[in-house]
């Protein structure tokens, strides 16, 4: 292995790719998202009766903002390289999006947790979903298909 200067190891912002920085932006933005929620309804409760406060349409408190920053923490540092915000989209897609808003969907208990707008909850988690394969499908879009944005 070679030895790497500073300047080589350097995150060079002027050549991410469009997924990158879309990547940074939606983590940026939900960090955001998951820190207001915390402040304006700290509770850990759990159960039927937790409480749980709208922000932006999402119902929040201590779990919800403690699982948006697990979720879009990583996503900071996915933005470092162009395949890893590519897998961080799917992985996030599915996992966050998806998966957690079909299931609120159809229940208003997910887990321990309980949301009373669960519906609105799925909506927002689907969207994000869509939204995070949308950029993937724009940056292949960009370099001429998906082998590309996953090398």
């Amino acid at each position: 292995m070679s030895a790497q200067t500073a300047s080589e190891r350097r995150i060079d912002l002027a050549r991410w790719s469009f997924l990158q920085w879309a990547v940074a932006v939606v983590g940026i933005v939900h960090i955001v998202w998951a820190i207001v929620g915390f402040i304006v309804e700290p509770s850990f409760e759990v159960g039927q009766h937790a409480a749980a406060t709208p922000v932006l349409g999402m119902d929040y408190n201590g779990w919800h903002a403690v699982g948006g920053l697990l979720l879009f923490v990583p996503a900071l540092l996915a933005a470092t390289r162009k395949s890893w915000a590519a897998w961080y989209c799917v992985i996030a897609a599915v996992g966050g999006g998806f998966v957690i808003g079909i299931w609120a969907l159809f229940s208003e208990q997910v887990l321990i947790f309980s949301f009373p707008n669960h519906r609105t909850d799925a909506v927002i988690h689907i969207a994000t979903g869509v939204l995070l394969l949308a950029l993937i499908a724009t940056q292949a879009l960009r370099d001429g298909g998906l082998r590309r944005v996953f090398q």
